[in-house]
């Protein structure tokens, strides 16, 4: 930290623009629309840093205006401030404006049709709703050139080059991509069955068909189903059901992105096995060797868009043989299932350097992982160990990829009892729960022989590893969440108060000496607000508590 430079002042200068027309009517018992939009958003960042040419440049003089580095803080104001520091004219030489310009815009053209009676089927009529676009996408990050490589950093006593030439700051290439899309959609509302034909068992039945079609400039063409059914067995049973498929193309960033730094993270366990086998500590759990480094993320233009199948089915009841005036009851019960494929996501810092510790007890490397060359320090931890010695650790290597596939599937319930227009006020209750019945992700080979050589003990028996296949109560995945709601009206009155459960979760990443990881409870938080209408000015008036219980988080 520059203390004497002052405080870091950012300012952000953001600005949009929108621009949307378009026209509607109808055409041969279809209602059209079609509409031309175009929006652009930017934003300049600006702050004060230090330029590192300028900084040893100005280190170096021998004059009044040399920099000090070496001036302290001050024993009156110990959080800031400075007693001796450099004269304005050092400082005024070594800070400048670093700047930041990112700008997206997006172009779209559409037309869309629907109708509600394209023909006739003996349950009703056919809908039809069809579409299709045309849109660019651009995306630009224009970094500032003393951290893009135009403006790159020499040091004059060694001859090192670093790209970024600002202190503390990693190297950013400037980045921009564009991709070019046209798609097409169309749905069918299909009426099978209607009360009126009465067939038994049938009371009603409706099935929606749709697809759409996508072409990306930068990957080629995505086509996707879907189809859903609703069928009432009798007035108040239904059991309803839908398929379909989906995709999420990557942004431009994950796909035109040159190499960039971010700053990452993780346990050395390389140099805490070292530790280990001099008897410093007993087990990885105890490793207290962090590797703070530059994560060098890349983009990778051959990235495929995320796919998915999803898959649903339940009953929804409203019994009809209770008195109405009882109230309205409805009772809903569904499965779920969501399986995903190429995921896009980054290896990480902590499975590279996982990697490299299984690598090295076994006489390897990793080459994601560099490494400084090993000092007196560094020969004298790994003395007797039988590794071979390292330095720590300046950077790791990464890029974003496809992944292997995920599933998730639950179970969703709910019960609604509404009660209207009484002389007491209406009344509406509700309960919700989800029920998590698999969260499982294939690690993949480099995930799987971590875990497997941790089983051999291979590598310590404590190491922490990146989630396992099944993932259910972990890292923020409970296996129940359920809510109730409860709210009363009356006139201009209304009280509400509500309740969500959450079911305990381990934090897997977080294991105690014995290997148990570290388990964070099951939690109910309530809360409540009470709430005034004042009709004749338009006003409502509403006071609320949350976490009635002080739960806490």
């Amino acid at each position: 930290r520059f203390a004497d430079a002052g405080f870091q002042e950012v300012k952000v200068n953001n600005y949009q623009a929108r621009v949307l027309g378009g026209l509607r009517g109808e055409w041969r018992g279809f209602d059209w629309e079609t509409a031309l939009l175009y929006s652009e958003a930017e934003a300049e960042d600006i702050s004060p840093n230090i330029n590192m040419t300028k900084l040893q440049q100005q280190m170096a003089l021998s004059t009044p205006d040399a920099y000090n580095p070496f001036s302290g803080g001050w024993v009156d104001t110990p959080s800031w401030g400075d007693c001796t520091p450099s004269s304005q004219a050092a400082i005024d030489a070594i800070v400048f404006d670093l700047k930041r310009v990112s700008r997206t815009t997006l172009s779209l053209a559409d037309i869309k049709l629907s109708r509600g009676d394209l023909f006739n089927l003996p349950g009703g009529p056919v809908g039809i709703a069809v579409g299709a676009e045309i849109r660019r996408e651009t995306q630009r990050d224009d970094r500032d050139d003393n951290l893009n490589g135009t403006i790159t950093f020499t040091d004059m006593v060694s001859g090192e080059t670093n790209l970024s030439n600002v202190a503390a700051v990693s190297p950013n290439p400037s980045t921009k991509g564009s991709r070019d899309v046209a798609g097409a959609f169309v749905e069918f509302a299909l009426p099978l069955v209607s009360p009126e034909m009465n067939i038994p068992l049938v009371y009603s039945l409706d099935m929606q068909l749709a697809g759409r079609y996508e072409h990306y400039s930068d990957f080629g063409d995505v086509a996707k189903p879907k189809v859903a059914i609703a069928w009432d067995i009798i007035d108040g049973l239904r059991v309803r059901a839908s398929y379909s498929e989906g995709f999420r193309a990557p942004n431009l960033e994950q796909v035109n992105a040159t190499q960039y730094a971010r700053l990452a993270s993780g346990p050395d366990f390389t140099r805490c096995e070292a530790d280990i086998r001099n008897g410093t500590i007993a087990n990885m759990s105890e490793c207290a060797r962090t590797a703070s480094v530059s994560l060098l993320v890349a983009g990778n233009p051959e990235l495929q868009p995320e796919e998915s199948t999803n898959q649903s089915y339940g009953l929804v009841f409203q019994p009809r043989f209770i008195p109405a005036e009882w109230g309205d009851f409805t009772f809903t019960v569904d499965r779920w299932k969501i399986e995903q494929t190429d995921i896009v996501g980054l290896l990480g810092a902590q499975s590279a350097l996982a990697l490299e510790y299984l690598n090295r007890v076994q006489g390897g490397t990793n080459p994601l992982v560099v490494r400084a060359a090993p000092n007196a320090d560094d020969e004298l931890l790994f003395a007797g160990t039988g590794l071979a010695p390292v330095g720590q650790v300046t950077s790791i290597s990464d890029q974003f990829i496809n992944l292997l596939p995920q599933t998730v599937e639950g179970l969703d319930l709910s019960f609604n009892w509404r009660k209207r227009r009484t002389a007491l006020g209406s009344f509406n209750f509700s309960v919700n729960a989800s029920k998590l019945l698999e969260f499982s992700r294939a690690p993949g080979e480099i995930i799987d022989g971590l875990y497997e050589a941790r089983e051999q003990g291979i590598i310590d028996p404590l190491t922490p590893l990146p989630d396992s296949s099944q993932l259910i109560a972990q890292n923020g995945r409970p296996e129940w969440k359920v809510s109730v709601t409860f709210t009363w009206n009356k006139g201009p009155w209304r009280v509400g108060l509500s309740t969500q459960y959450v079911s305990e979760i381990e934090q897997i990443s977080l294991l105690s000496s014995t290997g148990e990881p570290w388990v964070v409870g099951s939690q109910m938080v309530a809360n409540a607000y009470g709430q005034y209408d004042f009709e004749a000015i338009d006003t409502t008036l509403r006071l609320g508590v949350r976490d009635l219980t002080d739960e806490g988080p």
